[in-house]
């Protein structure tokens, strides 16, 4: 249980650490996180002289880079969902995109069905949601109106970038596994150099971006964003580890609602009671049916 409890703490700085990231330079936040993320990777390794695998050698090195920008692109748009509409819906957002892997195995890897229950009330909170930002007096001000259907559009965006930035990983897992079935040891070492080369392309993609965006404006070395990123790379860090030990303990179908839904709750929390955000009616309503929905989503 311990496990659990650190894997939604730690799953929960993302959302807290990106929200106070709004007063610095949230791409060298992310920089700093992947930097820090490829060091704790790969450095052990490199001081006791093991490096079992070469990342570079290996056929699904094409399928990192598309990773890592997933995991780049994932943070920055996350970054600005929460600006537009709040930690807490981004996080539900971001945690019912679970549906889309399951969805897209389905139909590409010939995997089981899904339960479509709570696949339509996903559908309907993520409604919910956006409904709850769209404006509603005529009198509403341009910018108000902009504001509120660029959250609209970044809550739909978050779901679909995560769950497939999900989907991919588990299709580069699967083949990783099948293709050293049998060969734990390989199947760990392989999955551990896949882990830092997707860290090392997301980081090497954020540098790409922050190089091309100083060509635009002069760069400047935000000293808060850095510290920040080093917080959330520890905290990316400490909930991967946190999950993988937390599964030792629990079963998939108890532990994944609980950390999804423990990590819902705290971001709303935090975001209502430190961040003064506020919900709508209809918004809170969405936000019971994507844990419910959730829950279901392992339980049916």
């Amino acid at each position: 249980m311990i496990h659990l409890l650190i894997a939604i703490l730690c799953g929960s700085l993302f959302c807290i650490i990106l929200k106070l990231c709004q007063k610095g330079d949230t791409m060298q936040a992310v920089f700093v996180n992947y930097l820090t993320a490829v060091i704790a990777t790969f450095l052990p390794q490199i001081i006791r002289q093991d490096i079992p695998v070469n990342p570079f050698a290996e056929s699904w090195i094409g399928f990192s880079v598309l990773q890592g920008f997933f995991f780049m692109a994932g943070f920055l748009v996350m970054s600005y969902s929460i600006r537009l509409s709040g930690m807490a819906l981004t996080t539900a957002a971001s945690r019912a995109s679970l549906i889309v892997p399951v969805i897209c195995g389905w139909l590409l890897l010939a995997q089981p069905a899904p339960s479509w229950i709570p696949v339509i009330l996903v559908v309907i909170a993520l409604l919910m949601f956006s409904l709850g930002d769209t404006p509603v007096d005529s009198d509403k001000t341009k910018k108000t109106s902009k504001k509120s259907y660029g959250g609209m559009a970044f809550l739909f965006v978050v779901f679909l970038f995560y769950g497939a930035s999900d989907f991919s990983l588990k299709y580069i897992q699967q083949r990783v596994s099948t293709q050293f079935a049998g060969n734990d040891t390989a199947v760990d070492q392989q999955l551990t150099a896949l882990a830092g080369a997707i860290f090392l392309m997301a980081m090497l993609l954020t540098l790409l971006a922050i190089l091309l965006r100083s060509i635009r404006q002069p760069f400047r070395i935000s000293w808060r964003s850095v510290g920040l990123g080093v917080v959330l790379g520890l905290a990316n860090l400490g909930c991967t580890r946190s999950v993988l030990n937390g599964l030792l303990a629990l079963d998939t179908g108890t532990f994944y609602p609980l950390y999804n839904v423990g990590i819902i709750l705290v971001t709303t929390l935090i975001g209502l009671l430190f961040f003064k955000e506020k919900l709508r009616p209809i918004q809170y309503v969405g936000l019971l049916i994507a844990i419910v929905a959730i829950v279901l989503f392992f339980k049916l």
